[in-house]
């Protein structure tokens, strides 16, 4: 028996014989019948391939972060032996002593120690400054003195004048450096300490350079990091 005869003798059961016959020839021998492609079509394979280059492109152009111990493995934070001298790092010394009298001094004249002042010089790079450890709960640390060439979230990483790196950790310890004043104004006040010696008949002694202690433990911050944040003043008890 074909499926047209099942599909008739089917109705036939419910309705007559003229009704049977019109609806089989209507809704079901000339329904259309959706079939559902098996491949996908062109246009859905187009937008497909364009997605795909798209992200290869993206991880193209930006590859993934090192994690810290490929850091580690690849020596990326290690300073050769050979780049380990003290004269390498003296122009950067230099260049870190122009940098910070801008910041304390404007025409010559010291800037008053201010609050925003006071922050200015915490938000400061201190990279090229050439710090020495006062005191230190690690008493062969005291005294260490060297040029800075990395300022970490908690270390201090220097070259010494003998040549040798040295890792200071600033927690518990208290660094001092020392800024020169400008050559303008140490014209200016030998000549003004030269005349008032001469109207009094005494001698005295030009102007010091500038002496800043550095706690530690205020600056546990990475250089990037304190740079954007906002020192307030509170009590240490440690002082």
């Amino acid at each position: 028996m074909s499926t047209q005869d099942v599909g008739r003798s089917l109705l036939s059961r419910a309705f007559s014989p003229d009704t049977a016959g019109r609806i089989f020839n209507e809704r079901v021998k000339t329904r259309p019948l959706h079939l559902k492609p098996t491949e996908p079509s062109t246009a859905q394979q187009q937008r497909r391939l364009v997605r795909k280059a798209k992200e290869s492109r993206k991880k193209k152009q930006k590859p993934a972060p090192l994690s810290a111990r490929q850091k580690r493995v690849l020596c990326l934070y290690d300073i050769p032996k050979s780049q380990q001298k003290y004269a390498i790092y003296e122009p950067l010394n230099r260049m870190w002593v122009g940098y910070i009298q801008e910041l304390l001094w404007e025409d010559g004249v010291m800037r008053q120690v201010t609050t925003s002042m006071a922050t200015r010089l915490c938000s400061a790079d201190f990279h090229g400054a050439e710090l020495e450890v006062v005191r230190s709960r690690c008493v062969s640390r005291v005294g260490v003195k060297g040029i800075v060439v990395r300022d970490s979230r908690y270390v201090f990483e220097v070259v010494t004048k003998g040549d040798r790196v040295k890792i200071l950790p600033k927690e518990h310890t208290v660094f001092r450096f020392t800024v020169p004043r400008p050559k303008k104004e140490d014209v200016e006040a030998a000549e003004g300490a030269k005349d008032e010696a001469m109207a009094e008949g005494e001698e005295k002694e030009p102007p010091k350079d500038v002496v800043f202690e550095l706690h530690g433990d205020q600056f546990e911050y990475r250089a990037a990091d304190r740079a954007t944040r906002k020192f307030k003043p509170h009590y240490l008890p440690d002082l």
